[in-house]
């Protein structure tokens, strides 16, 4: 099921009523109202009556959900998106017209991926993909400290693609978030729902990018909701390379572990025997240690180097499937 963390909804401007002109800011010219705003930081949620265009504004994220934004914003939600908007006593919706009538415009696509380990492997999956890029004059990555970023080089709002990948967890501890923690019932369940997860979200600029990437034909909002589409999938598949389904694949957390090292030295294996040396004492037998680094070595030359993981396969699991399962660690040796 596709889901959300950002909408941004255009529909009628007679599914609002009972405006608050207390908490809605209003402009006028020549006596005139041209539209009436609200808006708030936390969490985040805009709402424009555009008069003299006859049309309602709705801009809201995954965080108007309550305790349930661990559940980003999907189908089976939608009705409590707005059902808590209306709580606000700000104004009234009209919750069913909404939901049959109005056009998404922006939206942002999510998913919260678990991993084991988030220092390594989110280490790990930045050096995947900027090495895995397909053309490095088309897309580019840009690393943060909490995760990074991949976009294509193009500058036109009809064509540039972007997603960004980051440590929720770590995400949600800022400052910026305490607030809205502390408002939850719940805020201990909701930061352990997110221990170790990462979140990639996609972001959809343009009615015409939405249709597009959802594969929908037209920009209605529960068009968006019931797509099947998968637009993260879609952006790894374009930006990276292909890879071959000829070459074994290595699942053993230990051989995805020595590549790393390998990476590291540039897949110099006298760099990693220096690299090990400086680690372990003079009574340690290298040869032993140096082992199992040789012969990924050999392998991953007779594999072109394919990676021992394909970000591809994260995106495609459910949500609490960890990166590496015990049970996929089982290398065949048969082949």
């Amino acid at each position: 099921m596709l889901c959300f963390d950002k909408l941004k909804l255009i529909t009628s401007i007679n599914n609002i009523k009972d405006i608050d002109t207390n908490e809605f800011d209003t402009n006028s010219k020549k006596g005139i109202i041209r539209y009436d705003t609200y808006q708030q930081k936390i969490p985040s949620l805009l709402i424009s009556a555009k008069y003299q265009h006859d049309e309602l504004v709705i801009v809201f994220t995954s965080k108007i959900l309550k305790d349930n934004f661990i559940h980003l914003i999907n189908k089976n939600n939608i009705r409590e998106c707005l059902e808590n908007i209306n709580q606000l006593n700000i104004c009234t919706l009209d919750i069913d017209a909404i939901i049959s009538n109005s056009l998404v415009v922006i939206c942002d696509v999510a998913k919260d991926i678990y991993i084991q380990d988030m220092d390594m492997d989110m280490e790990a999956l930045k050096n995947y993909t900027n090495f895995n890029l397909g053309n490095h004059s088309k897309w580019k990555q840009i690393n943060h400290r909490n995760g990074f970023t991949l976009h294509n080089t193009c500058t036109t709002l009809r064509s540039k693609k972007r997603m960004i990948i980051y440590n929720k967890e770590k995400e949600l501890e800022k400052a910026k978030n305490e607030l809205f923690l502390n408002s939850l019932s719940d805020k201990d369940k909701c930061l352990l729902h997110f221990r170790n997860k990462i979140r990639i979200e996609r972001n959809l600029k343009s009615a015409e990018q939405i249709r597009k990437e959802l594969k929908i034909p037209d920009n209605q909002l529960m068009s968006v909701l019931n797509s099947d589409a998968n637009p993260i999938l879609a952006m790894f598949n374009e930006a990276l390379k292909e890879i071959p389904t000829n070459i074994k694949k290595y699942h053993s957390i230990t051989d995805y572990k020595n590549e790393l090292v390998l990476r590291d030295c540039d897949f110099d294996v006298s760099k990693v025997e220096a690299k090990m040396r400086s680690l372990y004492s003079k009574n340690t037998q290298i040869a032993a240690r140096m082992k199992p680094f040789r012969e990924l070595h050999q392998r991953l030359q007779q594999n072109d180097n394919t990676p021992l993981f394909d970000i591809r396969n994260l995106v495609e699991q459910n949500d609490n499937t960890p990166l590496f399962d015990i049970r996929n660690l089982v290398v065949s040796v048969k082949e």
